[in-house]
């Protein structure tokens, strides 16, 4: 159940088996069960629409998706009886959906709506217009009912809930790197503890990112008189210090070699890292369910943290050993932690009251719900291509229009699984691709098998309605966790729905996963000879633009008139790019090929550290009185033009991995000088990154 809080996956389940079972029953009861099948066809595809968001964010998701449902179930069954007008459409469509695809959580589900209403309705086509009308009666009462659904269900949600799940995935992800960094302390491989501990990085900058494609404006950005919004956007700011501060820690904790240790010490550090990580953990269920007992449990932890703090800071330790300094700095930063989750909890009491959506969200609010912007932004978003996004959007588009050719050409009987299968298989990288081929045959192929011998079973028992309800909050629930068996469940909800009015048919299981196999096979091939993507190709230029933003970032950081207030701006978006550039070489090591260059693990880790470095000077800073006309000292700003020297350097080398890149180099002598004195912690974090710039330069030589 707690995992349901954070991604109601079940509940989201649920909605779709109301939205598609509902009207299975009402066809039983009149006797029209085919004109159920295609209203439970159009809400189950509108109902894989994600909500996440506000209530007007889900709102108008899911009045876009009742629309692009019945305009392209209308394009479906206009060109459904002539093959080279499917074809042109088919085309169409898959390119449209492709970009929708790729645009993320906000329009997966929209794309959806798209490619399986028209080619479904191809595959279905009517002559004559009164079937044509009654056709289009049954699909819009499909497209009204989950959307009526959804909305009731999000009326009753707390207003503010769906922000706080995302601050609380936050704070969820950060638990689980402590959690790893505790263990990477007696690693015997640094690669692969350091590796470890990246992919927990990531998870939490990910978790940040998703929170701001959905709440994109900033603590200093939000009313204070909202204090709802205001509270929870320091929340998020406050949950993105604490991962630096952990990453911080587990810098720390590379320069400890823990097995050394006393047995008291190791047995106290272990606890410390242990009460973090459940403080942090326990501030993750605090905010999303808002329930008294979870917070006495987290300010239990927080005191716990507390006591281990002050035990190991009593511990004898040597003096002026890099061990124990380093063991000091975790203390250090700990105690920082600690005062920012104590703040945590004060912000989530000073939200106030979550009240649900109705009684929250006022009805001339709601009018305003799909203003002219919002559409016009949305439009921006999917047209805006690049060339990435172009080639997998023309490499869907074909190879979704050849399977189906393939299907009309051939006339053959439930053949829109191949194109079906296309869409559904094809994936942006041919990795990914070949693994939900993979996946997606094994689950077809046996969903296909259970659903052809539950037709066997007597119409009269309703056991198979009983079984579709069933398969609709299972397959929304392994779509995110395991696709082979969420798969096997949609084969299966397939053939039932397509089958409660029809005798069972051998043939069809047969023709079902040849076409699968199929359009699997396609789906594959185009990956890799199609416009293929590989990150051989790609990932110079994702480091390449990673180590530019770092660049800005050290501008912004040290030649500023003033220093800089909102410097986690320049934090988020240089993670992100490290989190591009890492994804991109974990691809890259899949691909087939030749022996893989290690190289670039030691240029991204590089650079990763580079972006910490200036973090834990920001966060060194932030801890200071801000003091008016100070200025780095002439020794502190002569190390900081030897860093930037260092930077230009490497700047003047990036052409070698992204010859298209335009770079601008900065002299110090043009540039203002520090606004700030640097303390000895942070003088220790730019000799490191001098240290860094070196060994990138080096790299970057080879």
């Amino acid at each position: 159940m707690l995992d349901e809080s954070f991604e109601p996956l079940i509940s989201w389940g649920l909605r779709m088996a109301l939205s598609g079972t509902l009207p299975i029953i009402w066809g039983l009861a009149t006797g029209r069960l085919g004109d159920a099948v295609w209203i439970t066809l159009t809400a189950e595809a509108i109902s894989w629409v994600e909500m996440k968001g506000s209530f007007a964010w889900r709102v108008r998701t899911l009045l876009t998706g009742a629309a692009l449902a019945i305009d392209f179930s209308i394009l479906g069954m206009l060109t459904g009886l002539n093959v080279w007008l499917s074809v042109v459409a088919m085309f169409i469509v898959a390119y449209l959906a492709t970009l929708l695809k790729n645009i993320g959580d906000r329009a997966s589900g929209l794309a959806i709506c798209v490619y399986l209403m028209f080619i479904i309705c191809n595959a279905y086509p009517e002559r004559h217009y009164a079937d044509i009308k009654h056709r289009l009666i049954l699909i819009a009462i499909g497209a009204i009912w989950p959307v009526l659904v959804g909305i009731f269900t999000s009326l009753l949600m707390p207003a503010e809930e769906p922000f706080r799940r995302q601050i609380a995935l936050i704070w969820r992800a950060i638990g689980e790197l402590v959690e790893t960094i505790s263990k990477s302390g007696g690693s015997k491989s640094a690669r692969g503890a350091n590796g470890e501990v990246y992919v927990k990085e990531n998870a939490v900058r990910g978790a940040i990112d998703n929170s701001y494609q959905f709440y994109r404006r900033m603590a200093h950005q939000v009313n204070e008189k909202d204090q709802l919004q205001y509270q929870l956007a320091l929340l998020r700011k406050a949950a993105g210090i604490v991962a630096v501060n952990v990453i911080a820690m587990g810098e720390e904790m590379e320069h400890i070699a823990v097995r050394e240790l006393d047995e008291e010490l190791r047995v106290k550090a272990a606890t410390l890292f242990s009460a973090m990580k459940e403080a942090v953990s326990r501030i993750s269920v605090f905010v999303i369910t808002l329930k008294p007992e979870e917070k006495l449990l987290a300010i239990s932890q927080i005191n716990r943290l507390k006591k281990l703090t002050a035990l190991i800071d009593e511990y004898p330790l040597p003096e002026q050993e890099r061990q124990t300094r380093a063991i000091k700095r975790i203390l250090q930063l700990t105690g920082r932690t600690i005062k920012l989750m104590e703040s945590a909890i004060q912000r989530v009491e000073q939200m106030g009251t979550d009240q649900p959506v109705y009684r929250s969200y006022s009805f001339l609010k709601t009018l305003f719900v799909l203003k002219p912007k919002y559409l016009a932004g949305s439009l921006r978003v999917l047209f805006n291509t690049t060339s990435f996004t172009t080639r997998y959007a023309l490499r869907s588009a074909i190879a979704a229009t050849v399977a189906l050719f393939i299907f009309k050409w051939f006339h053959i009987d439930h053949g829109y699984w191949m194109p079906f299968s296309v869409m559904i298989v094809i994936q942006p990288y041919f990795g990914a691709t070949f693994k939900k081929a993979i996946d997606r045959v094994v689950g077809t192929v046996l969903g296909g098998i259970a659903g052809s011998l539950l037709l066997h079973l007597p119409a009269g028992l309703h056991i198979k309605e009983g079984i579709l309800f069933l398969t609709f909050v299972l397959m929304v629930y392994y779509a995110r966790k395991q696709y082979a068996v969420a798969a096997f469940v949609i084969t299966l909800n397939l053939v039932l729905l397509f089958n409660l009015e029809k005798e069972y048919n051998d043939s069809l299981m047969v023709t079902r996963a040849i076409c699968t196999i199929g359009g699997a096979l396609l789906a594959v091939v185009s990956g890799f000879a199609l416009l293929p993507t590989w990150d051989k190709k790609w990932l110079p230029s994702h480091l390449a633009d990673a180590v530019y933003c770092n660049y800005e970032y050290f501008l912004a950081t040290f030649y500023s008139d003033v220093r800089v207030a909102q410097w986690t701006r320049y934090k988020r978006s240089v993670e992100s790019k490290n989190s591009n550039v890492f994804d991109s070489f974990n691809r890259y090591m899949e691909e087939p090929g030749k022996e893989k260059s290690e190289v670039y693990y030691d240029l991204i880790t590089c650079n990763v550290r580079i972006t910490r470095d200036m973090n834990n000077i920001h966060l060194e800073q932030d801890e200071k009185k801000v003091a008016q006309n100070v200025y780095a000292t002439a020794a502190q700003q002569g190390k900081i033009d030897e860093c930037l020297e260092l930077f230009n350097t490497v700047l003047l080398l990036l052409p070698n991995l992204s010859p298209a890149m335009k770079i601008s180099v900065q002299r110090a002598a043009n540039l203002p000088k520090t606004p700030f004195q640097l303390d000895d912690t942070q003088m220790v974090s730019l000799e490191k990154l001098t240290i860094e710039l070196k060994a990138l330069q080096d790299d970057l030589g080879k």
